[in-house]
């Protein structure tokens, strides 16, 4: 059991039952956004296969470097502190300075992200903020962390 939440429980035993040939014994759990608007944007396409995969600070996981996303790991997401929507497994990771995302990197993000240049302005600040909140500056050097995802359940 990865988390003791009953609804995540059953989300994840119904996801086993649907897909047997995947042996989900351990799982994380997370939502998308930092917000519920930004959530009801995000979760719907990962949901349409539009969005394949994500980006996170490093620093995020420099206390607890296991909850860092590692190819193989399965990932229960959740609607904005909410019920769970959806599994996805983890079929890349690359650790890269935030200046080295490229339009390969962008590629797994919604239609209106996939330019170099928008991602960074919105993820600068996205970062950015998180970055002052751990009482540092971001920088155009700071390790961003790119996963791409496998959908699992449900199955679209």
């Amino acid at each position: 059991m990865s988390n003791p939440d009953p609804s995540i429980e059953a989300f994840v035993a119904q996801a086993r039952a649907a897909l047997p040939q995947h042996r989900i014994e351990r799982w994380k759990v997370r939502s998308f956004g930092g917000s519920k608007a930004l959530c009801d944007i995000l979760v719907p396409l990962i949901l349409s296969g539009e969005k394949t995969g994500t980006f996170a600070l490093a620093a995020e996981y420099e206390k607890d470097p296991a909850q860092a996303p590692r190819v193989g790991d399965y990932y229960v997401v959740t609607w904005f502190q909410g019920p769970p929507a959806l599994i996805y497994r983890v079929t890349e990771v690359e650790t890269v300075p935030f200046e080295g995302i490229d339009h390969g990197h962008v590629q797994v993000e919604g239609p209106n992200a996939r330019k170099v240049e928008v991602w960074r302005g919105i993820h600068w600040d996205y970062f950015g903020n998180i970055m002052r909140a751990m009482g540092r500056e971001p920088s155009m050097q700071m390790p961003v962390i790119f996963h791409r995802f496998e959908l699992l359940y449900p199955r679209r």
